[in-house]
């Protein structure tokens, strides 16, 4: 059972014979000679060799040292030995050959050689690792011609030296992975955040429209109400002038057949005499003709209507403590020589000609102005608008906003945050580094919200639906002013 079982491992894998003529290749697989030649002459056109079972590859054409196979009484020949092949006599697990017992001697001078009976695999731990194609070798076969030229060390040290890197690769890769936990752990807590943050709003909306729609129903009821009021003061006012005026009519008609009775008389006195009563009854026709009554008081209720309103929009501002912007003027003391300013302080547009303003520490250089009013806390919502056309600029700055040079400019410094449109395209601009806005200029009415103690500033454009163009998010100490930059154009505060 033991010879058939050593005669498997000398089968060769192409032929599926036992070995003829031998040889090995640097792989460590065995096969015949002319098998083996015949599939690297196959290769041969590709220039390319590989190992016909494990398909390693080489850069030329090896042939290793003969294995002799079993002779006719089942002998296996010394792999070492190159004239008149001897018996073997047993095998060496680190170099995986079969030793006569001259050659037996000379890798029996080292402890690094087990030996075991006749075979081919070699099973010991004692290998060298070359690490130009990352193969193990055995202690005997590292030192060989073959591999003089190949770094190799011991296995060992290889795979603890390995296992070091691999060791900082583990421990990089586990940071990796803790800071990737973390952030998603930080994006799920926004997430919830946001969540409750939506249900909020969305709980304070839904009872503001409840609460709004309950005062505009207890208004509309309240103005149909004195409609009708009124409606039904009027109808009772010209129905009673109508019954009077009905009496007269029978009044009227019985002084008619009168009149015509005493036309037909002779005698001149009960003629005289009848016409001083029939004079006072015209005039007592006239009073009645001249009678007002009274109409629908439109003016009461428009008065009522507007007065209502205005508290419920004030109450809605109220439930979102967006306060009333007081009257943002423009301050001339601080504009450019460039810039004109309307004569109510509400408007900036460009100017071919110098203004000769006076010089003061506080002016621009370019064509720049600020307001005179400020934010210092609070929620505020301002509306400007400005032409069809034109290059300007609009935001929010600091007061400490330099005068002169480049970083005066809205958005050249972290003293500004400001809008752009430049050639028919929006911008935004905050420490010189500039974000274009993915929407095109589509309405001449823009809004600015400011939410100063949640930091942020949000620009709008205000056409149906409303569109959002930008937010900054930032953290303010200091007031903020209105301000404002045109080239070509114009730009007015609406609010």
């Amino acid at each position: 059972m033991a010879s058939a079982d050593l005669a498997d491992k000398l089968i060769c894998s192409i032929c599926l014979k036992i070995y003829k003529d031998p040889i090995r290749l640097i792989c460590g697989h065995n096969f015949c000679r002319e098998c083996v030649d015949d599939v690297l002459d196959t290769l041969e056109r590709s220039e390319a060799y590989s190992c016909p079972e494990c398909t390693v590859e080489f850069q030329e054409r090896l042939v290793l040292p003969k294995i002799q196979p079993l002779n006719e009484d089942n002998e296996i020949f010394c792999t070492d030995c190159t004239w008149s092949p001897l018996p073997a006599v047993i095998s060496c697990l680190n170099c995986e050959a079969s030793l006569c017992a001259n050659h037996l001697r000379v890798h029996g001078k080292s402890e690094e050689h087990v030996f075991t009976k006749l075979n081919f695999t070699c099973s010991s731990p004692k290998k060298t690792f070359r690490s130009e194609d990352v193969a193990s070798l055995c202690v005997t076969c590292s030192p060989s011609e073959e591999h003089q030229s190949h770094q190799v060390e011991p296995l060992t040290e290889a795979s603890d030296k390995k296992t070091g890197k691999l060791r900082g690769v583990l421990e990089k890769l586990t940071k990796n992975r803790q800071t990737t936990e973390e952030r998603v752990e930080d994006l799920r807590k926004y997430l919830r955040g946001a969540q409750e943050n939506a249900s909020g709003v969305t709980e304070r909306v839904v009872a503001l429209f409840r609460d709004t729609r309950r005062k505009l129903d207890g208004l509309e009821n309240k103005i149909l109400k004195d409609i009708s009021n009124q409606e039904a003061q009027s109808r009772a006012s010209v129905c009673d002038l109508i019954h009077e005026l009905e009496i007269k009519i029978d009044k009227l008609s019985r002084d008619i057949q009168d009149m015509e009775e005493l036309c037909t008389m002779t005698e001149p006195l009960p003629v005289l005499q009848r016409w001083e009563s029939a004079k006072n009854d015209i005039g007592d026709i006239e009073d009645v003709l001249s009678h007002d009554w009274s109409d629908l008081d439109v003016g009461l209720i428009s008065v009522t209507l507007h007065t209502a309103l205005s508290d419920i929009v004030t109450s809605v501002k109220r439930a979102f403590y967006v306060q009333q912007t007081q009257d943002i003027v423009l301050n001339v003391n601080t504009a450019s020589n460039d810039i004109h300013i309307s004569g109510d302080l509400k408007s900036a547009s460009g100017s071919e000609f110098m203004q000769n303003r006076p010089k003061l520490p506080e002016r621009f250089q370019y064509n720049q102005v600020l307001s005179t009013g400020n934010f210092s806390s609070g929620r505020h919502f301002l509306e400007v608008g400005t032409g069809h056309t034109g290059n300007w600029r609009l935001g929010l700055a600091s007061p400490e906003i330099a005068r002169k040079g480049y970083h005066a400019l809205i958005g050249h410094s972290n003293k500004s945050w400001g809008l752009c449109r430049y050639l028919n395209q929006y911008f935004v601009i905050h420490d010189r580094k500039v974000i274009p806005v993915p929407h095109k200029p589509s309405s001449q009415r823009l809004g600015i919200f400011l939410d100063y103690e949640a930091g942020r500033i949000g620009f709008y454009e205000l056409c149906d639906p409303i569109r959002h163009l930008y937010t900054y998010v930032a953290t303010f100490n200091e007031a903020l002013h209105v301000i404002i930059g045109v080239y070509t154009g114009w730009v007015r505060i609406r609010s």
